[in-house]
C-alpha cells in the first residue's frame, strides 16, 4: 500500500526566472519567555533564491526577508506604483537591520522594486540585497502584478496575534 505523507496547506506564490526566483508565503513570528510560547504573531516570508548551483562555497543561495503585515501592504503599493509607472524607476522598501556575532557586526537587508529598460527592451524585478549579496529576479508584468495583489492580500491575513491568557 502506498504510503502517503500528511500534506500541510499554506498560502504561497512563488515567480521563477532563468536562473531565480522568489517565493512569498505567510509566516508566523514567536516570542518565548523562560523557554514558554507567549506570543505568535503573523508575518509574510519572502525568499529569494538562485536556481544555479553553487561555484564557490560561500556562495549565497537564498535571502530571506520577513515582513510585518503593514510593511508587506507597503510593498504591494510600491509594486502597483511602478508597475503602472511610464519611465524606468526604482523603489525600495525600508532596510531591515540586524546585529550578528559578539562584535556589534550589522547586516543590512534591502528589497527593491524596479521597472527597468535597456536596449530597447523593459521588464520588472524584485531584488533583494544584504551586504556584496544581491538576487534579482525579473518577473512579467502580470506575474509583478500579481505579486502584488498577493501581498496585499496576504497582509490582511496575516494582521493577527496570539497571545497567552494572563491569569490575574
Amino acid at each position: 500500500m502506498p504510503q502517503t505523507n500528511e500534506l500541510k496547506r499554506y498560502r504561497c506564490y512563488e515567480v521563477f526566472s532563468q536562473s531565480t526566483g522568489v517565493e512569498i508565503r505567510a509566516a508566523v513570528r514567536t516570542s518565548e519567555e523562560g523557554g514558554q510560547v507567549t506570543e505568535r504573531s503573523g508575518r509574510i516570508h519572502l525568499r529569494f533564491f538562485k536556481l544555479t548551483p553553487k561555484t564557490k562555497a560561500d556562495d549565497v543561495t537564498q535571502i530571506r526577508f520577513i515582513c510585518e503585515p503593514d510593511e508587506a501592504y507597503g510593498l504591494s503599493l510600491i509594486i502597483q506604483r511602478v508597475a503602472d509607472s511610464t519611465v524606468a524607476c526604482k523603489e525600495k522598501l525600508n532596510p531591515h537591520r540586524f546585529s550578528f556575532g559578539g562584535q556589534g557586526e550589522e547586516a543590512v537587508t534591502t528589497v527593491t522594486v524596479e521597472k527597468w529598460e535597456r536596449g530597447g527592451k523593459s521588464g520588472f524585478a524584485l531584488t533583494v540585497g544584504r551586504g556584496k549579496d544581491f538576487i534579482s529576479v525579473p518577473v512579467p508584468h502580470a506575474k509583478f502584478l500579481f505579486a502584488g495583489e498577493f501581498l496585499r492580500t496576504l497582509s490582511t491575513m496575516q494582521s493577527w496575534v496570539e497571545r497567552a491568557e494572563k491569569s490575574h
